[in-house]
């Protein structure tokens, strides 16, 4: 009697232990199966390597309709760029904002410092109708990997003290001397007929009183100073054109007629140099004039008014890149660029 339900007891234990595996393996494969969040995929993005890129810049010299855009933070940007190229910060919010004032009909070449941001960039700027644009596989880093040459500051072992304006540069200064030329403007991108701000300065980057003897080696010709406040101290210029412009073909560009007819920095004077206080823009005249104090500023603000005089007629700024020269009497030019929309 006892063997009778015995059997059929073990037989349904056998069944409910297979219930229960069953049981396990479908849990187990719901838990699986469940989708994983990812970053969503997006259109391929049209890329080109180091050396395409270079060989392109290579046969872009010269041509205002190709621009080299860095979308990396002002301080990467700083450290080390790409000649020629300007800077849109793509973690900024203005971001897009700043690259749809660009002209869509230009070929654009993409950077960041390995490919990604430059990526998304790019996505970024198709959506807003761009056409001719690529990005290099990378970014600055594979194009330094591959001994391509870049600009910048990050051989001197010294850091650039931030601009005049809360805008910086797009292109850092060469170095003379322990003497950094700097420019920087309030704005990027403006509308015709508005009024743009350049900031220009001579910098002791020294942590040591800077003796420098004056110079008569001006890099390019009708720099300006504007209404050129202390016209016998400060030893720069400034000068707008029209265009995309590099120091490789400057020289073959006419500047603006946007400021006073003089061309201040190119007086004949009778400074001898300067001593500049240690990290400063603040400078002794040798010799120095009784009208001036111990220590002057070697900087200035100078407004462009979002106009220039052609013959008798005054015009407002076309749309399209500006390039911005700033240039100092031992030779020194430093570029940077700003769109008119």
């Amino acid at each position: 009697m006892k063997i009778k339900y015995w059997i059929p007891a073990i037989s349904l234990l056998f069944v409910l232990n297979l219930l229960f595996i069953a049981g396990c393996s479908q849990a187990t494969t719901k838990m699986t199966s469940s989708p994983v969040t990812t970053i969503p995929t997006t259109p391929d993005v049209p890329t080109i390597t180091p050396s395409d890129a270079y060989n392109l810049i290579q046969k872009n010299i010269g041509n205002p309709n190709f621009v080299i855009l860095d979308v990396r933070t002002v301080d990467e940007f700083n450290g080390e760029y790409i000649t020629s190229a300007i800077n849109i910060d793509f973690y900024s919010p203005q971001f897009k904002a700043d690259v749809s004032k660009l002209d869509k009909n230009k070929q654009y070449l993409i950077y960041c410092r390995t490919g990604v941001r430059g990526a998304f960039a790019v996505q970024i700027m198709i959506g807003l109708g761009f056409k001719k644009i690529q990005n290099i596989s990378g970014g600055i880093t594979a194009w330094i990997k591959d001994g391509y040459p870049t600009s910048g500051l990050t051989t001197t072992g010294s850091t650039p003290a931030q601009p005049i304006t809360t805008t910086p540069t797009t292109v850092p200064a060469q170095l003379l001397s322990g003497l950094q030329l700097r420019v920087s403007v309030n704005t990027t991108s403006l509308n015709s007929g508005e009024a743009l701000q350049i900031s220009v300065s001579e910098y002791n980057i020294l942590a040591t009183t800077n003796e420098v003897s004056s110079g008569k080696k001006w890099g390019v010709d009708g720099l300006t100073l504007g209404a050129c406040p202390n016209v016998y101290v400060q030893p720069f210029g400034v000068a707008v054109f029209h265009g995309h412009y590099t120091a490789q073909n400057i020289l073959q560009a006419t500047p603006l007629d946007i400021f006073a007819p003089v061309a201040c920095p190119n007086y004949i004077r009778s400074i001898t140099g300067y001593i500049f206080l240690p990290n400063s823009i603040n400078a002794t005249v040798i010799p120095a004039a009784c009208y001036l104090t111990p220590a002057t500023p070697m900087s200035a603000i100078i407004t462009v008014n979002g106009v220039y005089t052609q013959g008798n007629q005054l015009n407002p700024l076309d749309p399209g890149v500006y390039t911005i020269v700033a240039g100092d009497e031992w030779g020194t030019l430093d570029f940077l660029y700003v769109s008119v929309e």
